[in-house]
């Protein structure tokens, strides 16, 4: 009896033991958060160093193609401008980290810390503890991967910010700052799809306050380089309003859109253009279905005759399309059947 509690008394122990050990290990930094403290603590500067010349073809190749010297000379040459921005410091960061960890898998934190050195020795330590708050942050997300797939879009948000608060205080906002204009202009165009349908001038003029709002001065070059991807987002969540239209009504609202987004008479000449041919293509799908399903329902199914009725309706609607849509039908495929979205196709 007494023997059998000794074993049952050593078990539990070395259970306990076990245990603690793993809680310990969980809990304990990794190889690569010790470099990044020790380096911190260290606290070493570099004085600054004569580069070798910046490579002229550098844009075409890896930046892990190049010695150390001529990464920070390339580095020195896209990011030195504004490499005070915290946006532009992770953004730096984060193109050393594609590679230098597969690279140096051993000791790519003192290989980034001598790179970072070489290129802005009068701003390493600030770069390093950068470089250190995002390598928690991308292991947060990691670690919290599948958590943060169950939340809620809210909540999901909150617990992101909190962690990038928690990480990189005020500057988070500066780092992430496009994402937050992104979101602002993504929850408008979600209110107004979820909206009843009608006063599609009221959304369209919300939408482009919105998208003011958010831009403020650099609202015109966003525009000339997003402008059609905006437009078909408000397009998109506005095909309750446009449904309900008829095509000459809808046509004109499709225009008012476009030139309230800021396209010019000639883009919006070629958009009704192709407003017209797209409403023709979807009328002859709709005709050529219609004719093929009622064919095709008849009892014993379709004779040679119908088959070559449905040839022949092919080629009046879709010319030289007729013997593609053929094949699709053989393979299942029927394209009458896509979802319509006005203003996208």
């Amino acid at each position: 009896m007494i023997k059998n509690k000794k074993i049952l008394y050593i078990v539990l122990i070395s259970i306990s033991v076990l245990f603690i050990g793993i809680l310990f290990l969980r809990s304990g930094k990794d190889k690569n958060q010790k470099d990044f403290e020790s380096i911190l603590t260290e606290g070493k500067t570099f004085d600054p160093r004569e580069l070798p010349s910046l490579p002229e073809d550098y844009s075409d190749h890896k930046l892990m193609e190049y010695s150390v010297e001529e990464i920070a000379r390339i580095l020195q040459e896209k990011y030195g401008k504004n490499i005070d921005n915290p946006a532009v410091q992770i953004a730096m960061i984060e193109e050393l980290l594609k590679d230098l960890p597969k690279l140096y898998p051993n000791d790519w934190v003192r290989v980034l810390n001598q790179i970072l050195g070489y290129a802005f020795p009068n701003k390493v330590l600030e770069l390093m503890r950068m470089s250190e708050n995002l390598y928690n942050y991308n292991k947060f997300r990691e670690s919290n991967m599948s958590k943060v797939g169950l939340l809620s879009d809210e909540a999901r948000r909150q617990m992101i910010w909190k962690e990038r608060y928690r990480l990189f205080g005020e500057k988070a906002d500066q780092i992430w700052s496009m994402e937050k204009k992104m979101t602002t202009i993504g929850d408008t165009l979600k209110r107004i799809k979820e909206s009843p349908a009608g006063n599609l001038d009221a959304k369209l003029s919300n939408y482009s306050q919105t998208l003011k709002e958010q831009f403020g001065k650099e609202y015109p070059r966003i525009m000339e380089n997003k402008r059609e991807q905006f437009t078909e987002g408000f397009m998109v969540s506005v095909q309750k309003d446009l449904k309900i239209l008829s095509f000459g009504e809808r046509k004109s609202a499709l225009r008012e859109i476009r030139a309230t987004m800021g396209m010019d008479n000639a883009a919006l000449g070629r958009w009704d253009a192709l407003e017209e041919e797209r409403e023709k293509i979807w009328q002859n799908q709709q005709k050529y279905s219609e004719k093929r399903t009622q064919l095709s329902s008849k009892k014993g199914g379709m004779s040679s005759d119908d088959e070559r009725e449905l040839d022949s309706l092919r080629k009046k609607f879709f010319g030289e399309e007729a013997e593609i849509i053929k094949n699709e039908e053989a393979s299942g495929y029927y394209r009458a059947q896509e979802e319509r979205t006005y203003g996208v196709n």
